[in-house]
């Protein structure tokens, strides 16, 4: 009897043991799909905001040349699968038009043979993905579901940074004429106006010279956040932040730069400057440029305040210290903010991520 019950308790025992290591091994199966799982969630939510903001930034293009849906749709499918590697066989995606002021409702699909409606600013990308288990296969459950809905907007800049900055700034004026003329020419050294030194006050100003800004229309400004004078030292090819004119001209500036903000002049003799025009205007032609009104301080007399950006292409003639300035419709600057700022839409854009 005795040895009957031991080989009975020792049957038990190992059929609670084989029990046991079962719900260990599916514990642990568990674990691993469900770390896959997250991993895989983030992998595709990462590459479906990629593929939003990339197509927003595609529809600000095709709403200005005219062409359908399928630029926006074929950029959505390279983010996802070329440069994310989200394959194709085993995800479904589909893309819809918002509105900035109302992200979250469609307006239309993104159709390849359609052009985007006239209000649309922004799409939506609704991504799903389907991935085999590791261990949960052995409960039956071979694939896993992720899914992610990513949604951008563009918009006028409220706020711009980065490379695109240039530290001269137009005045409103100015900025009215380029929208209206298409480009203007800004007379950096006063060598057009020089020759016409006999215009008297008041009278008309002659059809050559309508496109030229001159010194009372634009301003060598800070784009520093700290006040103070300045290091007079060339900063064009320094590799480390430097905070002048010609730092500032060849790469820009990590400061941001809000509407509303007050910009100090800066004083500056050209030839300091000179080789930095050149050298941003053969590298990087394209700039966003601060425009400003003057604004009368009883303590500090006339300043600056930001009113909105513009782009622009530049061409620069350095013998006549002339630089031309082409208005851009289509610009999507880097690190920019939608910002409410004048309401003017000018042409330079931020595209956003809706969180």
């Amino acid at each position: 009897m005795t040895s009957l019950h031991c080989r009975r308790a020792e049957g038990q025992a190992l059929v609670l043991v084989a029990l046991t290591f079962i719900l260990l091994v599916a514990c642990l199966g568990l674990a691993l799909d469900g770390a896959n799982a997250f991993g895989q969630r983030r992998r595709v939510s990462n590459a479906n905001d990629a593929a939003s903001l990339a197509a927003t930034r595609e529809l600000v293009t095709i709403k200005n040349d005219g062409r359908t849906g399928q630029a926006i749709n074929n950029t959505i499918r390279e983010f996802l699968v070329t440069d994310h590697s989200i394959d194709a066989a085993s995800s479904t995606w589909h893309a819809s038009y918002v509105t900035r002021d109302d992200p979250d409702t469609i307006i239309a699909p993104v159709v390849d043979n359609l052009i985007p409606p006239s209000d649309a600013s922004g799409v939506r990308v609704d991504l799903s993905f389907t991935f085999k288990t590791f261990f949960m296969s052995v409960l039956g459950q071979n694939t896993l579901t992720v899914g992610a809905t990513s949604t951008s907007t563009y918009g006028p800049l409220g706020t711009a940074m980065g490379e695109d900055l240039i530290p001269l700034g137009i005045s409103d004026a100015s900025m009215s004429t380029l929208l209206d003329m298409g480009h203007v020419r800004v007379d950096l050294k006063g060598t057009i106006m020089s020759r016409y030194g006999n215009l008297a006050p008041g009278q008309q100003i002659p059809a050559q010279i309508a496109d030229v800004v001159t010194d009372a229309n634009f301003a060598n400004i800070s784009l520093s956040n700290n006040s103070g004078p300045l290091p007079n030292a060339n900063g064009c090819q320094n590799p480390n932040v430097t905070e002048n004119l010609t730092y500032w001209w060849c790469n820009g500036t990590p400061n941001q730069l809000q509407i509303g903000r007050i910009l100090p002049n800066l004083a500056s003799n050209w030839g300091d400057v000179n080789s930095s025009v050149i050298h941003r205007v053969s590298t990087r032609p394209t700039a966003v440029v601060p425009i400003y009104t003057m604004v009368s301080n009883r303590s500090h007399g006339i300043s600056y305040q930001l009113t909105y950006f513009v782009a622009v292409d530049m061409s620069y003639s350095s013998s006549d210290g002339v630089l031309t300035m082409t208005l851009r419709t289509d610009y999507v600057s880097a690190g920019a903010a939608i910002g409410a700022g004048s309401g003017v839409e000018t042409g330079a854009w931020a595209v956003n991520l809706k969180r």
